[in-house]
């Protein structure tokens, strides 16, 4: 029945837990599309501006997990867990992080 109404079930996975088999994600190819954007879509609207990546399990992914992008076409029980993008505010500069308003480098100072 799921294959000849050309309905796809795709699962969710938050990120540092197991999969949640109970309650999937129904798409249709025929409505709505099947690939990552519509199941962000899905989801919730704004999810597909956060997105940095997907990754993926079953039948779709060419191996465990893959990295895809929202163009990405899901099969019939697939995973997905999707990556957002950092938020950039206060974050500082690469990996040495400033907490204060000061700025990073001393020529940039003012003398007082």
């Amino acid at each position: 029945m799921w294959e000849k109404m050309e309905l796809v079930r795709v699962y969710t996975k938050p990120q540092g837990q197991q999969p949640d088999f109970s309650d999937p994600v129904v798409l249709s190819a025929n409505r709505g599309g099947c690939t990552v954007e519509d199941f962000c879509n899905h989801e919730h609207r704004s999810l597909v501006k956060e997105v940095k990546y997907v990754l993926v399990w079953g039948i779709s992914a060419r191996h465990y997990p893959q990295h895809c992008g929202l163009s990405h076409l899901l099969q019939d029980e697939d995973v997905v867990q999707i990556v957002k993008k950092k938020d950039r505010e206060g974050e500082g500069r690469c990996r040495f992080k400033s907490h204060s308003t000061a700025p990073a480098r001393i020529s940039d100072r003012e003398k007082s």
